[in-house]
């Protein structure tokens, strides 16, 4: 009896350090509680205790350095060897008294030992469960489910055993020295078919869950590839194989940076390593197949990894964004163009005000002196003297209004392309002399210098005569207005590349550059505030433009910034190339 105790420690120990675990179960347990239920049911709960506290430190031996604490080694020996107290103690209370030293019916022992397995089953799989789920905060239930369910059959075995070697042994045979030799060859071989069936079970699983997810994999929309831990391609779905234009048999063992070639899609820096980045976070690239063709992705890529949290690879999800990015660039465009209505719109209310208030000016001003020197002329107090200065008032105040109206009435014939020329035979001096001549008291009421310089025999062209004074008097106006007193005006005409070309030059206030390219636009000032210096409603220069460009010429501003002066000039063809026929009317304008 004391070398079958002894055989059993040794086998116990051997069995504990050996690691034997038994298939199917995720939690190190060894086949080493068949031989402590063995003690238990041969040797007594007091035997079977020492040997599983024995056992329990064995198997703490395999934990590592930093994870062998006393607390835990002190917790892994007394935790099993508390239930293997409770158990077998259990065990004896139910068996027949004398059953180890008087030959006992096998029926008797049936209930004893399944109640002694499946209490020290519960109770020793219970606390180490309570254990693992303090350290991993979970549940217990669940930790238990997990872990230890699988590990009944262990302790059943262990029961049957210890039962078939009651009945084989009897009282004090000397056979059980045998017996428990072929005790381990009965184990393993018991243990090696369950843990045979719950292999196979596990491989149908496995292949099941494999079928499923590649049946799912190819079914889904997004592309998917998987690469191992070395990074080579292991799977591509169909979506992947369209998208990046490889084949899953040709890309497999392939490097996922040769099969999944990227570019950054702002910088297009070529031969991106997407996984470089962190992980879980979604991108976007443009993605460049084998034969040159590009395709916009959204990408998306994770490790994966076993329970043990080792790396097993990585996961690549991309999906075809193309169309996102039309949708996008549209949603953007419409954007853009909402936006610009709405400025548009801003504007041309702005304008419209700063019109109005305009033209309530410059007809408000020549009216109230009409108004006021009509008074005086109704009263017959002024002398002779004073009457000739108020008809000189009247007339200009007249004159004044009639300009804006003319400019009005002008600008509305433009818009309705209802303006018409009188083309005859011109020569350019003709009208922009007569413009200078109407405007010499207002260049000598500010004492500006005139300069005019004109080229010989330069030729005529067809014109209409009038709507070239109108131009040439709106250039030399602008010039007089935005010129300080003492200033200097150039006037200048000559014949180029058959043109005939006409300067208005000033040192004047200029023309800002952010202004410049709107100079000709309707009722656009540089000042356009209700308190500008200068009058008048911006329709000169466009009235300049039109009639130059209907003469199919055309007209240029510039300027080098404000305070430096402004220049426009004036191209005008001697032969016009074919005007518009709602423009040129031979008969005498009504």
């Amino acid at each position: 009896a004391d070398r079958s105790f002894l055989l059993l420690v040794v086998l116990t120990i051997a069995s504990g350090l050996a690691n034997f675990r038994m298939l199917g179960a995720r939690f190190t347990f060894s086949v080493s509680d068949s031989f402590t239920m063995t003690a238990a049911v041969l040797f007594g709960p007091a035997a079977a205790t020492v040997l599983v506290a024995f056992d329990a430190f064995a198997m703490s031996l395999r934990l590592t350095r930093e994870d062998r604490t006393p607390g835990r080694v002190f917790y892994n020996a007394t935790a099993p060897a508390l239930a293997m107290w409770i158990a077998s103690h259990a065990f004896d209370a139910l068996a027949p008294a004398a059953f180890r030293t008087q030959p006992t019916p096998g029926a008797q022992l049936v209930i004893p030992l399944m109640v002694f397995a499946a209490l020290y089953f519960v109770l020793n799989s219970g606390f180490i469960a309570m254990a693992v789920a303090g350290e991993q905060h979970e549940s217990l239930p669940h930790v238990w489910a997990a872990y230890f369910a699988k590990l009944w059959f262990t302790f059943f075995v262990g029961a049957s055993v210890a039962g078939l070697l009651v009945l084989l042994a009897g009282v004090g045979s000397g056979n059980s020295m045998v017996i428990v030799l072929l005790l381990p060859v009965v184990i393993v071989l018991y243990a090696a078919a369950h843990g045979a069936v719950e292999q196979l079970r596990e491989r149908r699983e496995h292949l099941a869950e494999h079928e499923l997810f590649a049946t799912a994999l190819g079914s889904t929309a997004d592309a998917v590839l998987l690469t191992d831990p070395d990074r080579r391609v292991t799977f591509m779905n169909p979506a992947a194989e369209r998208l990046t234009g490889w084949s899953d048999e040709a890309a497999r063992g392939r490097a996922d940076i040769d099969v999944f070639r990227v570019c950054d899609p702002a910088t297009r820096e070529p031969k991106l390593d997407a996984a470089a980045r962190e992980g879980a976070v979604i991108a976007d690239y443009i993605l460049i197949r084998p034969d040159g063709t590009e395709c916009a992705i959204e990408e998306m890529h994770a490790p994966i990894r076993d329970d043990s949290g080792q790396l097993r690879g990585l996961v690549w999800t991309f999906r075809d964004i193309a169309e996102r990015k039309a949708i996008e660039a549209k949603r953007e465009a419409l954007l853009l163009m909402e936006q610009e209505a709405h400025g548009a719109a801003v504007t041309a209310n702005r304008m419209k005000d700063e019109f109005l208030a305009a033209v309530s000016h410059e007809l408000r001003t020549p009216a109230t002196s009409i108004l006021g020197w009509a008074r005086l002329l109704r009263g017959g107090r002024l002398d002779e003297q004073g009457v000739k200065k108020a008809l000189d008032a009247l007339e200009r105040s007249a004159h004044a209004q009639a300009t804006v109206l003319n400019d009005l009435v002008d600008t509305s014939r433009i818009v309705r392309g209802a303006l018409r020329l009188e083309l005859r035979r011109t020569a350019v001096m003709t009208p922009l002399g007569e413009a200078i001549e109407t405007l010499e008291p207002a260049i000598k009421a500010k004492e500006l210098r005139l300069g005019v310089t004109v080229e010989n025999a330069l030729p005529t062209i067809d014109a209409d005569p009038d709507r070239l004074r109108q131009v040439f008097w709106n250039l030399v106006s602008n010039a007089i207005k935005f010129t300080p007193a003492g200033g200097r005006i150039d006037v200048s005409a000559r014949h180029e590349d058959n043109h005939v070309v006409v300067d208005v030059r000033d040192n004047g206030q200029g023309i800002d550059s952010s202004f410049l390219p709107f100079v000709f636009d309707k009722f656009r000032q540089a000042d356009g505030s209700y308190t500008r210096v200068h009058g008048g409603l911006g329709l000169g220069l466009t009235i300049v433009r039109y009639v130059v460009e209907s003469h199919g010429g055309a007209v240029e501003a510039s300027s080098e910034g404000v305070g430096r002066g402004a220049r426009f000039t004036v191209r005008l063809p001697i032969t016009p190339p074919g005007l518009q026929s709602d423009q040129i009317d031979d008969s005498p304008a009504a």
